[in-house]
């Protein structure tokens, strides 16, 4: 199992928004260090100022504890309990010479000496309590130079605190809305701009992979991008024309094969027409003579019986098994020694026609479904008319003889194509298997009954269309019938 592996726009994001959060951090840090001392600063200048205003409204003799208080009627008094109205307010108190208290004031429950807790004999200034809840103003009284005693001032900071608190939270939830604007945006914007194209180059390469070259990309977005996808381009480019030169190189070698192949069968074909040529010359020789014998004394022996019907008979049959003979020692002459044609401008139309007419009068054709698709033009073709019409009754007939009883269906046609003239015998018989296609133009070779074929039709009908500069094929679909097609060059005059 592969591990997981986040992806581009999750990666980017994840990085980007670790980098904000740690910039928010270290800002919000810095802000709210100097905002605090900023408003801590303020709040301790407010209450220097409140204290040095009541210290300018104490008498000029400041009096010692315990022969004299600061009388609660007195203007300074006043003053204290007009500041005490004040939220942050927490205790003001004034301090002798010998740091007794001699007025004070404040909320309940606060120490008198809270304004100068923690703070050094005699010091003054503005100081943060420890816990961090208010801040201290100490001011020294003196008179004439010499000290008299000491006041001091607490403040509550719980206002500078809520008020931080505040924009704590109102900083939160602007960089909460920050972030997930810029997770929106910037996945929006990352995808557009990186991810889509690098997409588009992934799918454009998989194509590649599986074997579709010639992709092409346009992307938009950075410099870098679009030298990759120009790069990816030339690389598709090549791709597609090395694929192309490894097709022709393909075809070229197939053809060569194709070549070699037929120059192969072509010699296999005439060192067997050379073995039958010799095999027929000498059957020819050796067979012909006794054979006449053998025919002439069936002659007179039948002449001088004419009334025994068995002697009839036995003559008769001895006559046919002869005649046989002679045809098969005529077609191996044939095969191998074809005899010379004379090769004219041949109307195809009017050879089909001819042995189309020739088979009907024999009733070969009986319960057959014949159709022609020849047009009247059609162009003429060298070939010596009669050894063509023997090449078509032979095909007719071995599709005659693959036809079904019933619903046989010949059609014979003509094409021009590639400057040759094609005629097809096509047939809805029961077709040839595939093992025997490759042997159907061999001499000898029939899938007949013994007796009903001597295996040299097609190949003695092959050797004559060769003759011509022409060629048979086959296609067959065995249970759907045969397709044979003679090629053959087009006559000078039709192509004038």
């Amino acid at each position: 199992m592969s591990p997981y592996r986040p992806g581009l726009t999750v990666s980017i994001m994840a990085f980007l928004g670790f980098l904000l959060l740690l910039t928010w951090l270290l800002f919000s840090l810095l802000a709210f260090k100097t905002a605090t001392n900023d408003l801590y600063a303020q709040k301790g200048e407010h209450a220097r100022t409140l204290l040095a205003a009541f210290v300018s409204q104490l008498p000029e003799t400041i009096p010692a504890y315990p022969e004299g208080l600061i009388p609660f009627d007195s203007s300074a008094s006043i003053y204290v309990q007009k500041l005490s109205n004040d939220a942050a307010f927490t205790r003001l108190t004034l301090l002798d010479i010998n740091d007794k208290p001699i007025f004070t004031a404040g909320r309940e429950g606060i120490d008198v000496y809270l304004p100068f807790s923690g703070q050094a004999t005699m010091a003054e200034g503005i100081f943060i309590r420890p816990d961090g809840s208010g801040i201290s103003n100490v001011i020294s009284i003196s008179r004439n130079g010499v000290p008299v005693g000491r006041a001091g001032l607490l403040m509550s900071l719980a206002p500078e605190k809520a008020r931080l608190n505040r924009s704590r939270q109102m900083l939160i939830a602007y960089f909460v809305l920050d972030f997930v604007l810029l997770l929106g945006l910037g996945s929006f914007m990352l995808a557009r701009i990186v991810v889509n194209p690098i997409n588009r180059l992934l799918a454009a390469t998989e194509k590649i992979t599986g074997g579709n070259y010639g992709q092409r990309l346009r992307v938009s977005g950075s410099a870098e991008l679009a030298s990759l996808a120009d790069s990816f381009n030339e690389m598709s480019a090549a791709l597609l024309n090395k694929d192309r030169q490894v097709f022709e190189h393909l075809t070229a070698l197939e053809q060569a094969n194709s070549h070699l192949h037929q120059a192969r069968e072509e010699a296999i074909r005439t060192e067997k027409m050379a073995s039958i040529g010799l095999l027929a010359a000498g059957m020819a020789h050796e067979i012909g003579t006794p054979l006449a014998s053998i025919m002439g004394y069936t002659d007179l022996v039948s002449a001088e019986l004419p009334d025994n019907t068995a002697i009839q008979d036995y003559t008769r049959r001895i006559s046919d098994d002869c005649a046989r003979i002679d045809r098969i020692v005529r077609g191996l002459l044939d095969y191998a020694r074809p005899p010379g044609s004379s090769e004219v401008s041949t109307n195809i139309r009017q050879v089909v026609t001819a042995s189309l007419d020739l088979l009907t009068q024999q009733g070969v054709l009986k319960h057959i479904n014949v159709s022609t698709e020849i047009d009247e033009g059609f162009p003429e073709v060298m070939a010596d008319p009669h050894q063509l019409e023997q090449v078509l009754v032979n095909l007719l007939l071995n599709s005659r003889d693959a036809l079904p009883d019933e619903d046989g269906l010949l059609t014979v046609s003509a094409r021009f194509q590639d400057g040759e003239v094609w005629i097809d015998i096509l047939d809805n018989g029961s077709g040839i298997a595939d093992e025997h296609l490759k042997h159907i133009f061999d001499p000898f070779f029939t899938t007949k009954p013994p007796g009903k074929g001597t295996g040299l039709g097609l190949a003695i009908s092959a050797r004559i269309i060769e003759g011509f500069g022409g060629r048979i094929t086959v296609t067959s679909t065995p249970g759907a019938g045969s397709r044979f097609s003679v090629c053959l060059p087009v006559a000078q005059s039709s192509l004038l």
